[in-house]
């Protein structure tokens, strides 16, 4: 498929991008299984300081991504976490609108689950926002969401890795004490909730410069509506001590009303796994390929009932090419000595012997 990195980790496809790296679906050679992988370039300190930061922080919880393990070659770094991939609740949004209120129920109270465990371990995200929060492909069944990317992601007792006029997230969702450089604070994390309540509410984003809230222009007279609305303007005051913790707002009436809404069979929304298959292979090979293992040869076609019934015999085989060196070069056979030769021989020899003996008596 793709580049192998550090030898282990064989790069498929990017699926999303920002400003602290290109997230991939990677294949771990080591265990088979297709996982997200952030990489990011050493070409700033701080962005690489904030990125083992966020290698650093495991929150064992069912609504959080958890990095896995991390690797580096040469001027690159690379960290693992599971692959949620039902998509984002940016792309729910794109694909559906605006989201019925039991579904906002949903994905708030999950996102509050989440955060509840971020802040316990003195962490700030700073990053909440529809594309951060993840879905596990559920089909029609109840969303399973996931809090993800913790690049910016900030303990509230470490030092600061930008200077004070620096601002860290993303605009729209931002509350107004981070949009001036304030120190980073939980209850800033709530704003951008309420924030995202508000777009799955009305599916339009919120203006890039914060701005108060108008909840009596969202009100309709539908209890469910009225609700959602609620809890926005609960999450959302522009000072950052009247907003409530995770938990209080987890235990809002207006969540528990939306909590106990009935499914709806008329509810078209479903959440499906966004990726596509492995590049050359089929639904049927797929988990061979991401076994990344090697599997024996395949075992070989049986044989016919005719050919067992067939007399064993050895199969004529024509001999291999020759080369050069084996070809026979021709040579004239050696000729047989004949018998004429040794006789007139003899004869010669004794009629010289006659021959010298009349010589020497006459």
């Amino acid at each position: 498929m793709g580049e192998v990195f550090a030898g282990r980790y064989e790069l498929i496809d990017p699926i999303a991008s920002g400003g602290m790296g290109t997230v991939w679906r990677v294949l771990d050679r080591a265990d088979g299984q297709l996982k997200a992988a952030k990489m990011l370039h050493q070409s700033d300190a701080a962005m690489l300081l904030r990125f083992v930061r966020e290698q650093s922080l495991r929150i064992d919880h069912s609504h959080v991504v958890t990095p896995q393990s991390w690797a580096g070659v040469d001027d690159r770094v690379l960290f693992t976490m599971p692959l949620v991939a039902g998509g984002s609740v940016s792309m729910l949004l794109r694909r559906h609108g605006a989201l019925p209120p039991r579904w906002i129920g949903r994905l708030l109270d999950q996102t509050l689950q989440a955060l509840e465990a971020v802040h316990a371990a003195g962490i700030v995200h700073r990053d909440i926002k529809p594309g951060n929060l993840l879905l596990e492909p559920t089909g029609r069944g109840v969303p399973h969401l996931r809090l993800g990317d913790f690049g910016i992601a900030v303990p509230t007792d470490e030092a600061r890795l930008t200077h004070v006029a620096m601002v860290i997230g993303t605009p729209g969702y931002m509350a107004p004490e981070q949009a001036g450089g304030a120190d980073p604070d939980p209850s800033a994390d709530i704003y951008a909730v309420g924030m995202v309540v508000l777009e799955m509410l009305t599916a339009t984003k919120p203006p890039r410069e914060p701005a108060p809230v108008d909840a009596a222009v969202l009100r309709t007279g539908d209890p469910a509506r009225d609700a959602v609305v609620a809890l926005i303007e609960a999450m959302t005051p522009w000072e950052a001590g009247a907003r409530p913790t995770a938990a209080a707002v987890r235990a809002h009436p207006a969540l528990r009303f939306l909590l106990d809404l009935p499914p709806d069979p008329a509810d078209p929304i479903t959440v499906t796994d966004v990726f596509p298959p492995l590049p050359g292979t089929d639904a049927q090979t797929a988990s061979h390929a991401v076994g990344g293992a090697s599997y024996p040869p395949p075992p070989p076609p049986p044989v016919s009932t005719a050919a067992t019934r067939a007399p064993t015999a050895s199969p004529t085989v024509p001999p291999p090419p020759r080369t050069q060196e084996q070809t026979p070069v021709p040579v004239a056979p050696a000729r047989r000595p004949g018998v004429l030769a040794p006789v007139l021989l003899l004869v010669l020899g004794l009629l010289g012997i006659v021959v010298s003996g009349w010589l020497l008596l006459g």
